[in-house]
Order: C-alpha cells, then sequence, then structure tokens
C-alpha cells in the first residue's frame, strides 16, 4: 500500500514578514536527492499554484514526525507558484520518507526492525539510516555522552502528558544497564549495523528531525529553489536570502513567550530546544521531557537550561548537539560549545541569563 501523502496548508496573500525562529555540510552517507519532476497538485480544475504573500514568499505547513512542519520559500522572479508548490510538496514527501525509516513509535520503520533485532546479527542499514546512526555516535563521543540515542530502552517507560506519573526506580534501573552509545556497532564498508545488547532500543528524537529538515532543504536546492527556510518543531535549516537581504531567525524566551533577540541568518540551521512545552508534574515536582541517559531521568529543573539555540551548517548536528548542552547545564554546555568547530549558542539560564557563544557575539542582536 502507498503512503498517504502529507496534508499540505498554504498561506493565503497577507502582509507579513519572516516566520517566527527557527552549510552546504550534509552527514556524510546520505542518499542524493530525488530530482526526478513530480505529478503537478495544481494542474487541475482552476488551480493556478499555491498563493504568493506581500513579501514575495510562499508558506506552506504541515503535520509531520509528530510535531509542526513549515517551509516559508521566497519565490524567484523567473519561477512560477506552481513550480514551486510541486518542489515544496516533494520536501514535504521527503520528510515523510524520512519519518518512515527512522521513526522508533512506528513499528514497521527501519529503525524498529533494527530495534528488534538487538543482540543478533549485522544488518544492512539504509543509507540515511547509518548516516544518521553514524552521526550520532560521533556526537555521543564528543559530549562524552551527554548525547545517547541508545536513551530509548529507558525513554519509553516515561510519558509527559498532564496526568503521567514516574516509572518506578526499579524500573529505571532495569533498563538504565542498557544506555551505552558504544555499543553501536556499525561497519562503514558493508554499511551494516546492530545493537549489542538484547533488549537496547534506539530512539532518535533529538537528531532525525534535524536530518529530514536538512534533506528537505537539499531536495528544494536541487530543484532551484534556493532561498527558503524549512522548520520542523524547533529544528530549522535558513537557506540563501529573502530579496538579497539575509533572513531573520528570532531567539525565543519560553518563559516571557517573546524573543530575547534576533540572528540574521543564511545558509545556517539555527535549532532550539527546552523542557518548556513537553512535561507533567506529580507531587508537587515537574518532570520535562529531556532525559538524563546516565540517570535516566529527566534534568533537574534548578540546574538545566531554560532553553538553549544551537547554531551550525546543518540542522542535523544543532539538533544533537542542542540535546547534549541541555543535558551538560548552561556552564559545561557551553564549554562544550566553545570546544566544537562550526558550533555556536545561545543559552537562557533559570534565572533568565542570556548567555551567548564567542561566535554570535558580532550577529546577535539581542532585544529589550
Amino acid at each position: 500500500m502507498r503512503a498517504a501523502r502529507p496534508l499540505i496548508l498554504f498561506a493565503f496573500a497577507v502582509a507579513c514578514g519572516d516566520p517566527p525562529a527557527p552549510t552546504d555540510a550534509k552527514p556524510a552517507g546520505a542518499k542524493p536527492v530525488d530530482t526526478a519532476p513530480r505529478e503537478d497538485p495544481f494542474a487541475k480544475g482552476d488551480a493556478k499554484g499555491p498563493p504568493v504573500r506581500n513579501d514575495g514568499t510562499i508558506y506552506a505547513e504541515s503535520e509531520l514526525m509528530g510535531t509542526h512542519v513549515s517551509i516559508n520559500l521566497w519565490l524567484e522572479p523567473d519561477r512560477t507558484a506552481t513550480e514551486a508548490g510541486v518542489a515544496i510538496q516533494a520536501a514535504f514527501d521527503e520528510i515523510s520518507r524520512i519519518e518512515r525509516l527512522t521513526s522508533e513509535w512506528m513499528p514497521t520503520s527501519e529503525l524498529s526492525r533494527l530495534n528488534a533485532a538487538a543482540g543478533g546479527d549485522m544488518m544492512t542499514l539504509s543509507p540515511e539510516l547509518f548516516a544518521v546512526l553514524l552521526r550520532s555516535r560521533e556526537v555521543s563521543e564528543r559530549s562524552g555522552g551527554a548525547f545517547d540515542v541508545t536513551f530509548h530502552a529507558v525513554g519509553e517507560l516515561w510519558t509527559f502528558t498532564p496526568g503521567s506519573k514516574p516509572p518506578s526506580k526499579a524500573a529505571i534501573a532495569a533498563k538504565l544497564s542498557l544506555v551505552d552509545w558504544r555499543r553501536i556497532e556499525l561497519d562503514a564498508a558493508t554499511r551494516k549495523g546492530r545493537l549489542a545488547t538484547a533488549g537496547m532500543k534506539v530512539g532518535l528524537g533529538a537528531i532525525a528531525k534535524g536530518y529530514a529538515v536538512d534533506r528537505a532543504s537539499d531536495l528544494l536546492i536541487a530543484r532551484g529553489f534556493h532561498n527558503h527556510i524549512v522548520e520542523g518543531g524547533g529544528d530549522t535549516y535558513v537557506a540563501g536570502t529573502k530579496a538579497g537581504k539575509q533572513w531573520s531567525v528570532g531567539v525565543q524566551d519560553p518563559g516571557r513567550k517573546g524573543v530575547v533577540g534576533v540572528l540574521p541568518s543564511s545558509d545556517i540551521a539555527v535549532v532550539t530546544s527546552g523542557d518548556y512545552e513537553r512535561f507533567f508534574e506529580f507531587e508537587g515536582k515537574r518532570y520535562a521531557h529531556i532525559l538524563d541517559p546516565k540517570t535516566g531521568a529527566p534534568l533537574l529543573e534548578e540546574s538545566s537550561c531554560k532553553s538553549i539555540t544551537a547554531v551550525a551548517a546543518n540542522a542535523t548536528d544543532a539538533d544533537a548537539y542542542a540535546t547534549a548542552i541541555a543535558v551538560l547545564g548552561p556552564e559545561r554546555g557551553m564549554a562544550l560549545v566553545e570546544e566544537v568547530p562550526d558550533l555556536e549558542a545561545i543559552i537562557i539560564t533559570r534565572d533568565d541569563e542570556v548567555l551567548v557563544s564567542s561566535g554570535l557575539r558580532s550577529t546577535f542582536v539581542p532585544i529589550e
């Protein structure tokens, strides 16, 4: 059965500016983007393509990978809205395809099959899943295990909806021994991999979304649309310019429901992560969704970041490092940022201090 295409909503022409917040480098081993012509969804009836807004952009949104995904594309004068609409549809299709490979929640996904085979023989992996797992392992090593996709054996014990309860300490302890990124075995020569210990489970929620955003941007560029923003649940890739000017990406303050500053951006990823959207309260204690892989429990609120905005050459890296920074906390997280080449960050602490890494101090525009 052919998978259903994602439902896409296009914004009608209204006076509006850049969307609120969110390099050419992409993870090795990625499959070349599909540049083949697609069926034109606007060719029937009187449809002339999606609407172009007053600022020259086409805006479309959908729900994919469990979150809101949007594309804001500046339409070059020599391209038609119909051509842009076809490319945007293809970009959303690409995100949907990556989800079917990398989701730990879809029982038929390639990742679910890898998890089910944990402790068994090496299995051949798709170029995409292999690339994401390899990059995951590299970020884990660089961050001292603060980022660890094998957390899922513990992670599936937790739910973060209102009214939830934390799992028992015994249940966490029973699964914690399965969390170890070093036991992801990958062979680049054969593109095979396995999880070394039975019961291990990988969850790619902190990196696959960024990878999907990168792939969607790659596809738009391959189709000749070099100026756009792809955003998925806080993971943003900003490509090119808007009418020759850099895009503006707002850095959100989740406590004040506003922005603390603006980053002029072009050909770069800006990813925001925090514990302010998914959480529950139980017996007077707040439990947020980012887990410490060393404890199997949510981060301690008093010592964690309020939010992290990571800036990198691609959304794959920015997504993963944003989680690593969150786990490390403001001081150690910023130290990691200063150590990793081509990684920058803006961290908002619990006492509302805004920390800006050295590489962004000349470009970040604070808003008082």
